[in-house]
């Protein structure tokens, strides 16, 4: 995406001879001669970087520079002024302007002034993407299982390859996130940002915003212009997680950036260029709802660029046991304490366990065995009753999982059925106890309030017949 400059300066010369170097820079300039008109181009032309005369005729500078301010906070702003006016300028400074230069100047001068004023941009991009960052808890690939294998030598010809689109699918808790984060750090995207959306936790009111920002006065409360997501991810990777959960009209939308790699924030008419890499995950079968008219079939095969499919930690042998020990080291190591095994008793328990949360699941037990206990090594008595009952081991499946219903037993059993009663079972007990909060239910299982309305639906029919 090229960078905008504006110039707004009532002297024609000054602004025909700046906008021509600034040209040759490789900018994208344009200029206006009154103050009037420089705000009227702020909003046009979405500028990254001012450049403003203190003397205007009629509306004065430092008037100026307060709108534009309040048109967007984000634009940077640097004041050209005459000697006489250096008070003005620092004035100008204690409203938001970047810095102040003095005419008349060299175009060389300018150059370097520019130069600061974007890697300012660019650092405080950063550090509101820092900020995302630190809020994601990030593991290492762990395993040595030949599924896995495959999707590291994938991961490693996708990093060379950053501007395919990449559909990461599995289950809820097999890594996708991980995955999407060594797509983009093993690339030459690196330094660039990265981006994560979760498709459904944000409100369907909410989520055009939030991915394409908006303009002032677009809707009650936008009082200033707002960057989206994908404006900010320009030259990084975007990661849209449960894009299966994308509101039906966001679909469209999508697609249509997906299509032409620019769009309007809202309340715009300007079109906004972005390169950025794509890459979507999700835990739903996609196929199933195209047929069931929940998922635009266009859309997929734009996504489905690249596929990669998670194994479910199940169907990874002994890497449970790897991923055990670490999160053992992991989280002794935080807590202080020496618990670094698992007895022969847990190997084989776990080995056997089915994981229907996969790695999260593992993980947040772990963690919750390292919290209330202590001692050498893990073993069976530390571990919660729904591993230790063996009610999802392989075993316990073969021979019909006890509970409401059951399972025919015999060689064969559908695991899609049996998850998806897990999953109904889990998601009734947390509505019992929050009283039936979807808000704090929502909560307590780790998903989205949206995305537990639509689990509702799924498996009770109206949102009130779970209660039943």
């Amino acid at each position: 995406m090229k960078k905008r400059i504006l110039i707004i300066d009532d002297e024609r010369t000054l602004c025909i001879s700046m906008q021509e170097g600034l040209k040759d820079m490789g900018y994208c300039v344009q200029t206006a001669l009154t103050g009037e008109e420089g705000l009227s181009k702020v909003i046009s032309f979405q500028p990254h970087l001012v450049f403003l005369d203190l003397r205007l005729p009629g509306m004065g500078g430092l008037e100026v520079l307060k709108e534009i301010k309040n048109i967007d906070s984000n634009t940077e702003v640097i004041i050209m002024t005459a000697y006489a006016d250096i008070k003005t300028a620092v004035s100008a400074i204690k409203h938001g302007a970047l810095d102040y230069f003095t005419k008349p100047f060299e175009l060389e001068q300018v150059e370097v002034i520019i130069q600061k004023a974007f890697e300012n941009i660019s650092l405080k991009e950063q550090t509101y993407l820092l900020k995302e960052d630190k809020k994601r808890r990030i593991t290492p690939i762990i395993g040595k299982h030949p599924s896995m294998m495959e999707v590291m030598k994938q991961i490693r010809i996708l990093a060379r390859h950053d501007d395919a689109t990449v559909l990461i699918r599995g289950e809820t808790g097999t890594g996708k996130g991980r995955v999407a984060y060594d797509l983009h750090y093993c690339s030459k995207r690196k330094d660039k940002p990265f981006v994560e959306i979760n498709c459904g936790t944000i409100p369907a009111n909410l989520i055009e915003s939030e991915l394409f920002g908006f303009e002032r006065n677009a809707f009650t409360g936008a009082r200033q212009s707002k960057k989206g997501l994908m404006e900010l991810a320009d030259e990084g990777s975007v990661f849209l997680d449960e894009i299966g959960e994308l509101f039906p009209d966001m679909q469209v939308k999508l697609l249509r950036f997906l299509e032409e790699r620019r769009f309007k924030r809202i309340g715009g008419l300007r079109d906004i260029e972005v390169d950025v890499r794509i890459i979507a995950a999700t835990n739903m079968d996609l196929e199933k709802a195209i047929e069931r008219k929940e998922f635009r079939e266009d859309l997929y095969y734009r996504l489905n660029v690249v596929p990669i499919n998670l194994p479910p930690l199940r169907e990874r042998g002994k890497d449970v046991i790897l991923l055990a020990e670490y999160y053992l080291q992991e989280y002794s190591r935080k807590m202080g304490k020496s618990m670094s095994g698992l007895s022969p008793e847990v190997e084989k328990l776990f080995l056997e366990y089915r994981w229907p949360g996969n790695i999260r699941e593992l993980r947040n037990i772990i963690e919750r065995v390292l919290i209330l206990y202590n001692g050498e090594r893990l073993e069976l008595k530390h571990l919660p009753e729904e591993i230790t009952e063996g009610k999802y081991t392989g075993e316990a499946l073969r021979n019909g999982v006890p509970g409401e219903g059951g399972y025919p037993s015999g060689d064969g059993f559908s695991l899609e059925k049996i998850l998806e009663d897990i999953e109904k079972k889990y998601i009734r007990e947390a509505l019992e106890k929050t009283r039936w909060n979807n808000t704090r239910a929502a909560e307590l299982l780790g998903i989205s309030r949206y995305s537990l309305q639509r689990r509702i639906e799924k498996y009770f029919g109206k949102p009130g017949d779970c209660a039943q």
